[in-house]
């Protein structure tokens, strides 16, 4: 075995030991914050104790992809700082070994902490998820599985769209009704805040109807209240088709743009959402190759608590960064593709930047 490898291995193996601890504390801590918020809904709601512990190990996997990323940034932060405070980065390059070569074992494991972010993504998260929000639901005194939301409704010349939609009363907030002709020519827009489909009907709140004319022009008109006889409600058991994006894994969120493409939707949320799941996964790398420069700045001395701080910090700004984009990508101001990955190319320029100016 070389020195090279020697060398590899020892960095690679006190990386994930200080992963893991890293990892372990922020679940630790996020649960017990999660405890502290929701346990009196729980016990509101009377439930018992397996339950309670059913719906936070069913949170588990989304908080363990959630905090992975970050603690892939403390813990390269935290490896290098003690490697400097020993002297072994100045021993290291004594011995004729640059920066960079010291880095791959450390990329390495971030590559690998992205592929099991991927793996929890795309198997078991979405599944505990869908448990865990079940039990929320529950303990908020809803039934379970009855809200569905960004729901369109394709009819003989007609379109509906639901911001959402409560299976149990049939309330729904946001909705809009496009009536086209034959033609596929828009005739009226209803735009209501909220609704409610009671007995074959469908009785609309502050509405705001706009009727089309010919040569484009078009009339507007405000009514607080409006029914639509004749108007039956949502069939039963869209919950499960239409669920949130992080019920689905990367297969279901693409067969779900599909099928809502082909019925001549424009699904834009959900391609930004299985962008961002792309996205997500790659973190981790992307966070250890933002933590070697800075971990790298100093050769010698350093602060753990430095470390821990610029770590979170960072985390902090990208997750700021990764809801902007999210938002614009939602509103249609970026395309998809680039809602989900620009946050993660800035930081990787971010940190190749700071790399060049590491001295080697």
């Amino acid at each position: 075995m070389t020195g090279l490898s020697i060398i590899s291995r020892y960095l690679a193996a006190h990386f994930l030991r200080t992963w893991a601890l890293v990892l372990a504390g922020f679940v630790v801590l996020y649960t017990a914050i999660d405890f502290m918020e929701n346990i009196s809904a729980f016990l509101g709601a009377k439930m018992g104790a397996g339950r309670i512990l059913l719906f936070f190990a069913a949170q588990l996997p989304k908080v363990i992809g959630l905090m992975n990323p970050v603690a892939a940034l403390v813990a390269t932060l935290l490896v290098l700082t003690l490697l400097a405070r020993n002297s072994e980065i100045v021993a290291f390059k004594a011995g004729g070994i640059s920066l960079t070569r010291l880095g791959r074992p450390l990329l390495a494991v971030g590559l690998g902490l992205s592929l099991v972010s991927f793996a929890l993504a795309e198997g078991l998260a979405p599944r505990a998820t869908a448990v865990a929000n079940r039990i929320w639901e529950e303990a908020r005194g809803t039934k379970p599985s009855v809200m569905v939301k960004d729901l369109w409704i394709k009819g003989v010349r007609m379109v509906e769209h639901l911001d959402s939609y409560n299976e149990a009363d049939g309330a729904a907030r946001g909705l809009t009704i496009f009536f086209i002709d034959d033609d596929q020519t828009p005739e009226r827009r209803l735009s209501a805040s909220r609704g409610r489909f009671v007995d074959g009907r469908l009785e609309l709140e502050k509405v705001l109807d706009k009727a089309y004319s010919p040569g484009r022009a078009f009339t507007l008109a405000f009514q607080d209240r409006l029914t639509l006889e004749d108007w039956p409600a949502p069939p039963p058991g869209l919950n499960r088709a239409d669920q949130a994006s992080e019920e689905m894994s990367f297969l279901e969120l693409w067969q779900s743009i599909r099928r809502l493409s082909a019925e001549g939707f424009g699904p834009v949320r959900q391609r930004v959402d299985l962008q961002m799941k792309f996205a997500f996964s790659l973190l981790p790398l992307v966070m250890v190759l933002v933590g070697l420069p800075l971990g790298f700045w100093r050769e010698k001395g350093g602060s753990a608590a430095l470390g821990i701080c610029l770590g979170l910090a960072a985390s902090f700004i990208y997750l700021i960064a990764m809801e902007l984009a999210r938002s614009l990508g939602y509103a249609g101001l970026l395309p998809p593709l680039a809602a989900a990955w620009l946050p993660n190319a800035v930081f990787t320029l971010f940190g190749a930047w700071l790399f060049s100016y590491v001295r080697q």
